[in-house]
């Protein structure tokens, strides 16, 4: 009888144990997916890029949740739709066509039809 009652504290301490080092790993995970959140929100483009880098990887790893990738994806598509955004004002800054979109004249009529301005 005293084997086996040894037999079952030794698997009672082993569950135990496997169930705290997969909580600590947690743990560990979760700082380094805040890490990466705060990372790939910041308004430096270089960190932005780290931070959704480590993002997906960690989004890889078995102990992300499907919230988890969910919560990743989305902070993903932020950054990129922030970043579209940002490329477009870019590309479209001192493009003689946002003066018309918004309510200005354009270079033919503001000058009449003679070519000269008015």
């Amino acid at each position: 009888m005293a084997p086996i009652i040894t037999l079952l504290v030794v698997l009672v301490a082993y569950l135990a144990y496997l169930q705290r080092a997969k909580a600590d790993k947690r743990d560990q995970w979760w700082k380094r997916a805040q890490w990466g959140i705060e990372s790939a929100l910041s308004d430096d483009p270089a960190r932005q890029e780290v931070g959704v880098i480590v993002l997906d990887n960690l989004d890889r790893s078995g102990l992300a949740t499907r919230e988890d990738a969910a919560l990743f994806n989305e902070v993903a598509l932020s950054v990129m739709v922030d970043n579209l955004d940002e490329e477009y004002d870019l590309a479209t800054a001192g493009d003689p066509g946002d003066n018309e979109a918004e309510g200005g004249e354009s270079d033919a009529q503001s000058q009449g039809q003679d070519g000269q301005a008015s």
